[in-house]
């Protein structure tokens, strides 16, 4: 199937059918034979116990040798072998070889059926040897100023992905920087990631490239698919410059599947002050999260023996996150937040610059925006959301960015005489994209507000276990009356 088109390679089937066929020549106990006139004959008998063979073999001449004789004799065994060592040449696109391959079986007295297979087998290799061409002729406008032009080159080498991948490769090696970005990009969007992850972590590790290691960081996180952890934390472990090793670790910080020893890996680089420091923290706390280890002090979730100094340095953790966030905010403090929230050493804080994305309804002097405007600590019903009678309460918020979710602060519907509309039941739901929040990430139940000003703090907290999303959606699973009308007085969403 042809990404992106849902039209399947012109050659393709045919190949794989040949493929098969050849292999099927290759295998005495099952070829069938083939008459003189070109007719297919059934398939030989399978060998006995004893190991005796009753199934003819094919002669040179199309002609069935006695039973009794070899079930294939060498030259039509190495035609066989020839004509499957053919397609894989041409799969890999090594087309003069598979070319030579194929004059070979022709030249060597074939059966009906192997000539067959070897003129298939030619018209893929033609196909897909033009393919080449014209894909190879396209790659220079995939750095186009044109957008329209970089599009319709990426849509040909969507629909032939099987000749495009190494031409992508190939291109990313290139010395123009803009001309292996868009490789990059092109690589991303082919769906692909156990094929082109390997090809996108292969950029971070040629120094040469360093100029578009930030690129390569942005498509790796894109590709949102496995099988790119365990190469990044390699390569962090045993690139010999600081930047390779940051490069390496900022990656790992936004793929799907860092592995599980990643935190215990890192802890080295945790303690010491160099250019690493942020990326790996980053890389630390997005393996926590990833494999909830949260708990660390207690070493649930970590697999294999620890080390002595292990056990010291995973100790002496809080402190040493405590002493990165005594010091001048910047990216290590960022980071450093993130581990120490993550670990549970400190409590996540609100998140700024969320939004109110949708609503399922709101009256005119009650909107859903009032629950973002800070005022809790009132009960003038326009700084608080209603919404009327037989409305579904839900609301949805943006983010800004994907960001790590560790719970949602809610102060209920604090209306005089009307705290009964207050939410009981809450849902929360965390996505990336409004279209995913289709299932909980958290649960829980909010008290009614006092329904009075100038009130102790009434807000409780919905814990959400780190989950990472842009968006946020709360949904009123039940109210505390049966009125139908409801509504919350102010919301904070809480993480990093």
């Amino acid at each position: 199937m042809l990404p992106g088109s849902g039209k399947p390679s012109s050659a393709w089937p045919a190949l794989v059918g040949v493929l098969g066929a050849a292999l099927l020549c290759a295998c005495p106990a099952r070829r069938p034979t083939t008459a003189p006139d070109g007719s297919a004959q059934a398939p030989a008998a399978p060998e006995s116990a004893n190991g005796a063979g009753t199934a003819a073999s094919q002669r040179p001449d199309g002609e069935s040798a006695p039973s009794g004789q070899a079930h294939q004799d060498p030259a039509e065994r190495e035609r066989a072998e020839r004509l499957a060592r053919a397609g894989e040449l041409i799969e890999s696109n090594r087309f003069d070889e598979a070319a030579a391959a194929l004059a070979q079986v022709l030249r060597s007295e074939p059966t009906v059926a192997q000539r067959r297979q070897a003129d298939q087998l030619h018209a893929a290799l033609e196909d897909r040897r033009r393919a080449w061409g014209e894909l190879e002729a396209l790659v220079a406008k995939l750095a186009s100023e044109k957008r329209e032009e970089v599009l319709a080159a990426q849509n040909r080498f969507f629909e032939r992905a099987d000749v495009a991948l190494p031409l992508l490769d190939r291109a990313t090696r290139d010395k123009d920087p803009k001309r292996v970005a868009a490789a990059l990009e092109t690589l991303a969007r082919l769906r692909r990631p156990e094929q082109v992850l390997p090809i996108m972590v292969g950029v971070l590790r040629r120094p040469e490239q360093e100029p578009v290691w930030p690129e390569a960081i942005a498509q790796i996180e894109s590709v949102a698919g496995p099988g790119a952890g365990e190469p990044l934390l390699l390569l962090a472990l045993a690139a010999d410059r600081a930047e390779q090793r940051a490069a390496a670790l900022r990656a790992l910080a936004r793929v799907v599947d860092p592995p599980q020893r990643t935190v215990v890996a890192l802890l080295p680089w945790i303690y010491q002050d160099g250019p690493e420091l942020a990326a790996a923290l980053e890389a630390a706390a997005h393996a926590v999260d990833v494999h909830h280890l949260h708990d660390l002090g207690t070493r649930r979730g970590l697999e294999g023996e620890l080390t002595p100094q292990q056990l010291r340095q995973l100790d002496a953790l809080p402190d040493r996150l405590a002493k990165l966030l005594a010091g001048t905010e910047g990216d290590v403090t960022q980071a450093a937040r993130r581990l120490a929230v993550a670990t549970r050493q400190v409590p996540a804080e609100p998140l700024a610059g969320v939004k109110v994305l949708a609503y399922s309804a709101q009256q005119e002097d009650s909107p859903a925006a009032a629950l973002l405007d800070g005022a809790w600590n009132t009960t003038d019903t326009k700084q608080m959301w209603r919404y009327p009678a037989g409305r579904p309460g839900s609301v949805v918020l943006d983010l800004g960015a994907v960001r790590t979710v560790a719970g949602v602060r809610v102060w209920n519907l604090n209306e005089p005489g009307g705290v009964g509309r207050g939410w009981k039941e809450i849902a929360v739901y965390v996505a990336d994209s409004p279209a995913a929040l289709a299932d909980p990430a958290a649960t829980g139940q909010i008290p009614q507000a006092p329904g009075a000003a100038d009130a102790p703090n009434y807000s409780v907290t919905v814990p959400v276990d780190f989950r990472r999303g842009r968006y946020v959606r709360l949904r009123a699973a039940a109210t505390w009356s049966q009125d139908g009308s409801g509504g919350l007085t102010e919301v904070q969403v809480l993480g990093f």
